[in-house]
């Protein structure tokens, strides 16, 4: 659902009880214009000049503006309880998904004490939205937990086995590479069942081979681009054009990774649609994975190279060894001697990271936009058209595949040559 019916349902339900409505201060504190855009419409309403439809229109026009996080948080959790007042349990649980994966850093513990206060003042009992209330004190009690993983891990795992349909996938650390299962993570389950990311410190770099940047906080980022199963058991589909379970999906747009909603605000916005691969996924976690910044994919794929190739080379040798593109198709590595092919069949970077240079060109979060001075943390432009990709493809020569070279792409477009990796950055709290 969108901000647009969630504003119109929490003000119908105001028009059925007053009480629901924040009041003018919370709104106030919130953002000054939803007071401006309601008030008048609330107080016709009290006065009974105007009905439901107005209201509607009011709502509409609201709908239009864009709202801060702590404005749509009030809107939301009206809507949820008022759902929940009404039975409603279907509409308040896509609420309880909206909120979780369009609000950046919200808590497990403040939903769940939404979710207990609005079953306690309706008086109404619901098993889902009870099992939910389970869940979500069990996130809460986990959060330490994570935080404290992603602190002291190396890599971080996420089991996808249990499917679309898992209220939780379980999330693990791995603090050095002598406790890696078996010594390696380059087995079938981890680019089938389990999703590996590997934790990336901070530094300084020249983008693009020039341009000074730094990067602050340390990150995470998928050592393999996300494989055809990896997808299906996330959201349930596979949109690949060349099949193969261990093989790169393809065919998915900026705006099916992300949404073409909340997700496409970036970088006004980290907030993701609850539909898209990455709602599903931080849904199922309690964690904010995304695609990779431009910065932090050039500064993972380097592994602290300043060559074109980050095994330290320049050449197209070089290229044979790092990835499938568009000279190497009958080595037949990976099991395919056409397109695209298995991840990691190729030679890893320094850091463990496969693929980085052919395979499938990866997105990124960024517009596609001039960089011309040294930066710090860089999110890219503000606005623009495009959504940039990197890494070249199976289809690529030498010179696409280097690791400056950029290339970019309209957010609802996909393709056979174009995937991308999952990354996850620290944050300050």
């Amino acid at each position: 659902m969108r901000i647009k019916s969630f504003v119109m349902v929490f003000l119908a339900a105001v028009a059925a009880s007053l009480a629901a409505m924040p009041t003018k201060q919370e709104l106030l504190e919130a953002e000054g214009s939803v007071w401006e855009l309601m008030h008048p419409a609330l107080e016709a309403m009290r006065n009974g000049s105007k009905t439901r439809a107005d209201v509607a229109r009011a709502a509409a026009r609201f709908a239009e503006k864009e709202a801060s996080e702590a404005a749509r948080l009030l809107l939301l959790k009206g809507a949820f309880t008022f759902y929940v007042g009404h039975g409603a349990y279907n509409e308040a649980i896509d609420v309880l998904r909206t909120i979780k994966t369009t609000i950046s850093d919200i808590q497990p513990q403040n939903m769940a004490n939404m979710v207990e206060s609005a079953l306690r003042a309706s008086n109404r009992k619901d098993s889902r939205l009870d099992r939910i209330l389970d869940e979500m004190r069990s996130q809460a009690s986990r959060q330490d937990e994570l935080k404290e993983g992603l602190r002291r891990g190396l890599y971080c795992v996420v089991d996808l086995s249990c499917g679309p349909s898992a209220l939780c996938y379980p999330v693990s650390f791995v603090s050095n590479a002598a406790d890696i299962p078996g010594g390696t993570f380059n087995t079938d389950e981890y680019k089938t069942t389990k999703l590996v990311l590997r934790r990336i410190e901070s530094g300084k770099f020249a983008m693009l081979g020039k341009l000074e940047t730094t990067l602050t906080k340390p990150y995470y980022i998928g050592i393999f681009e996300i494989t055809q199963e990896q997808y299906e058991l996330v959201t349930g589909a596979n949109p690949s054009e060349f099949k193969g379970d261990k093989r790169p999906v393809e065919h998915v747009s900026y705006n099916m990774i992300r949404g073409s909603s909340y997700g496409a605000k970036w970088p006004s916005s980290s907030a993701v649609d609850q539909s898209s691969f990455m709602g599903m996924l931080r849904t199922r976690t309690g964690l904010d994975f995304d695609l990779p910044t431009e910065a932090q994919w050039e500064y993972a794929c380097r592994a602290g190279t300043t060559s074109a190739f980050n095994n330290g080379g320049n050449s197209e040798d070089d290229m044979k060894d790092l990835g499938r593109y568009g000279e190497n198709h009958a080595d037949g590595r990976g099991g395919y001697s056409a397109n695209h092919t298995t991840v990691g069949s190729y030679l890893p970077n320094r850091w463990g990271l496969y693929d980085m240079h052919g395979n499938v060109w990866e997105l990124c979060l960024d517009w596609a936009g001039s960089v011309s001075h040294p930066m710090m943390d860089p999110k890219g432009i503000a606005r623009g058209y495009f959504r940039i990709l990197r890494g070249g493809g199976w289809g690529d020569k030498t010179m696409d595949c280097r690791a400056f070279r950029r290339l970019w792409l309209k957010p609802n477009c996909h393709t056979k040559g174009y995937g991308f990796r999952v990354a996850l950055t620290m944050r300050d709290r």
